[in-house]
């Protein structure tokens, strides 16, 4: 259980991912799912018991439960994330369901499968920010193996290195937590506005 400095860190942490959603709304509850997250996988194992959802604020239902559940709040969620228009939102993600999927074309992805995986990891780890979802580093490799830019020996490194994001949990595990810092969600919204050709 997180406790004193690492508990001050983890609410740090959440605060930053939920940082550039600018709807208060959407903000709290990207906030809410971060940290939930974050208590969970402190110390790299995840919460053997289910703990009981966080009381509603203000009497609104909990997020938990369909915060997202039509796919325009989904695409709208993401858009602003991101900051692109939400009819541009469809040329990156698919979000007809609440577990987003890239759609770009392989060719706008950079050279290099270290490259590639980390655009990859961007974008996937932003979209599912913008959605309060958890992200791991099977989350990621699926999608670059799916892309074609996985590189098995060295996907670990390569996003362990990066500076825009946290890998939380066990240095050896082979699934661990992914947290967007505050550089990546800046890098994330760049990435997303140069693909759409803003």
């Amino acid at each position: 259980m997180a406790t004193g400095a690492n508990l001050q860190e983890l609410l740090k942490s959440a605060e930053e991912a939920a940082e550039v959603i600018k709807d208060d709304e959407l903000k709290r509850i990207a906030f809410e799912r971060v940290l939930d997250h974050l208590l969970k996988t402190a110390d790299g194992d995840q919460a053997t018991e289910a703990r009981p959802p966080a009381p509603p604020v203000n009497d609104a239902p909990p997020p938990a439960d369909g915060a997202f559940a039509s796919e325009q709040q989904r695409i709208d969620a993401v858009a602003e994330y991101f900051g692109i228009d939400p009819e541009q939102v469809l040329d990156i993600f698919d979000l007809s369901d609440e577990d987003p999927r890239l759609t770009i074309s392989s060719s706008k992805l950079p050279d290099g499968k270290a490259r590639s995986t980390r655009e990859i990891a961007l974008l996937i780890t932003g979209a599912r920010t913008a959605l309060g979802r958890d992200t791991n580093t099977e989350i990621i490799r699926k999608f670059a193996d799916d892309y074609g830019r996985l590189d098995s020996p060295h996907f670990m490194a390569t996003l362990d290195q990066m500076p825009q994001l946290s890998l939380l949990g066990k240095r050896r595990s082979s699934n661990r937590a992914v947290r967007m810092k505050f550089l990546g969600a800046e890098e994330s919204r760049k990435l997303a506005q140069r693909l759409i050709g803003r």
